[in-house]
């Protein structure tokens, strides 16, 4: 999201925390559910693409339906600028359900360049895999500053205009999510 500075704690309603068995799929929303062109105004979020918010987010539905032990953990600054409540609840009810969890959480420091803002998507994500214990995970991220390591496989990355909406990362998602899905 443009213009602003992602709970491992936190909780959906009626929904448990993840546990270290979990396998888990990190989801960031801009260049991966729609366009990486969105900006907060004062009427809300705006996509400033072609589309609308969300747009690809039945084709995750509809991807995930072959795995569903699958839990959702938002890795998107939505959840902290929106809240994770807000930031979940803008996901289709499919996707709702199976998120538990975020990146970041309140208690952290709110102030800008502190902590959490100081760490890369991939800093984030594995800290917040590491206080779960998961061993069983994948990020879906458009990853504009390139932070992943080239040794770790871990990062299905999205084209900042097509997200998930291009058959190839398609493609590698299932891949991935197949090869978690064999015993350990």
């Amino acid at each position: 999201m443009k213009a602003l500075s992602s709970s491992i704690e936190t909780t959906a309603p009626g929904a448990r925390r993840l546990q270290a068995t979990d396998v888990v799929l990190f989801l960031d929303f801009d260049g991966v559910l729609h366009p990486d062109d969105v900006y907060r105004t004062r009427h809300g979020l705006e996509l400033r693409a072609p589309g609308a918010l969300m747009m690809h987010a039945p084709l995750l539905v509809e991807l995930l339906e072959d795995f569903p032990s699958v839990k959702i953990a938002l890795s998107t600054s939505w959840v902290r600028l929106l809240s994770y409540r807000r930031a979940r609840a803008a996901l289709p009810p499919e996707l709702q359900l199976r998120t538990v969890s975020s990146t970041w959480h309140s208690c952290m420091a709110r102030a800008p360049f502190e902590g959490y803002d100081l760490q890369s998507r991939y800093q984030q994500i594995r800290a917040a895999a590491g206080r779960a214990g998961l061993t069983r995970w994948i990020a879906l991220d458009d990853d504009p500053f390139e932070s992943w390591p080239a040794h770790d496989s871990r990062l299905i990355r999205c084209d900042p205009e097509l997200g998930l909406s291009w058959v190839p990362t398609q493609d590698e998602l299932r891949a991935k999510l197949k090869a978690l899905m064999k015993p350990v």
